[in-house]
C-alpha cells in the first residue's frame, strides 16, 4: 500500500528540481496541515484540501514532501519538538528530561489525532518509513552522546544492544501505547514521575551489573 495516492492527490514520489523553496509556502502548508487535522482528522485529510487552505497547489506540496504521511509527520513532529535535552550529569535527572521531552513531543492534540493512522501509513510505505526513522535516529544519536559522552556519535542508534536506544524505545513506546491503547489516559506529571522512577531503578541495576 502506498500512502495518499488516490484521487486528486496523485503526484511524484520525489521532490523535483526547480526554483528555490519559498519558506512562506512551507509554513503555510504545515499550518494548514495542523489546522485540518484538528478539524477533520487524519483519515479525511487530503493534499488537495491542504493546498486549498494554504493557498497553493498539490504540485507544490509534492515538490517538498513525498506524500501525506511524510508531510503530517513533519507537521506534527517538527524539529524543535524532537530536540533532545542537554545532559545534567545526573542519571535520574537526565532520564526525567528524556521522559519530559517525550511528553512535550507527543502530548499535543494534533499528535493524538494523527498518530494511530500515521503509524499504519508509515509502516506500510518503506520509503516513508525510512525517512521517518532517520529523523528519530538523529535525535537518538544526540541523546546518546549527551547521556554517554564516551559513546561513538556515528554509532548505530538502532542497535538492539545499545542502552540508550532501548531507553528511548521504552519511553517513546510507553507514550505511544498510552495514546493509542489508553487514549483517554493523560501524559501528565504522574506519568512522568512513575516512568522516571521505573526506568531509573532499572538503569541503576543495569549499571551495577556492568
Amino acid at each position: 500500500m502506498r500512502t495518499d495516492r488516490s484521487g486528486d492527490d496523485k503526484g511524484p514520489t520525489r521532490p523535483s528540481a526547480g526554483r528555490p523553496r519559498d519558506g512562506k509556502i512551507d509554513a503555510a502548508i504545515v499550518q494548514a496541515t495542523r489546522d485540518l487535522l484538528l478539524e477533520s482528522g487524519y483519515t479525511a485529510l487530503s493534499l488537495s484540501a491542504i493546498a486549498a487552505r494554504a493557498g497553493t497547489t498539490t504540485a507544490a506540496i509534492y515538490r517538498r514532501w513525498s506524500g501525506k504521511a511524510q508531510l503530517v509527520h513533519e507537521a506534527i513532529l517538527p524539529a524543535e519538538v524532537m530536540a533532545m535535552p542537554s545532559a545534567s550529569g545526573d542519571v535520574e535527572g537526565d532520564i526525567r528530561a528524556l521522559v519530559e521531552a517525550t511528553r512535550t513531543m507527543f502530548d499535543r492534540p494534533e499528535v493524538r489525532i494523527a498518530l494511530p493512522a500515521l503509524i499504519a501509513d508509515t509502516v506500510a510505505d518503506p520509503d516513508v518509513h525510512r525517512r521517518m526513522t532517520s529523523r528519530f535516529a538523529e535525535s537518538l544519536a544526540t541523546f546518546r552522546t549527551r547521556m554517554d559522552p564516551g559513546s561513538d556519535p556515528g554509532g548505530d542508534v538502532r542497535d538492539d544492544g545499545g542502552d540508550l536506544p532501548m531507553l528511548a524505545e521504552v519511553v517513546v513506546g510507553s507514550a505511544i501505547f498510552r495514546i493509542i491503547v489508553r487514549h483517554d489516559a493523560p501524559l501528565d506529571e504522574a506519568w512522568v514521575d512513575d516512568l522516571t522512577t521505573l526506568i531509573s531503578s532499572g538503569w541503576t541495576s543495569l549499571s551495577r551489573g556492568r
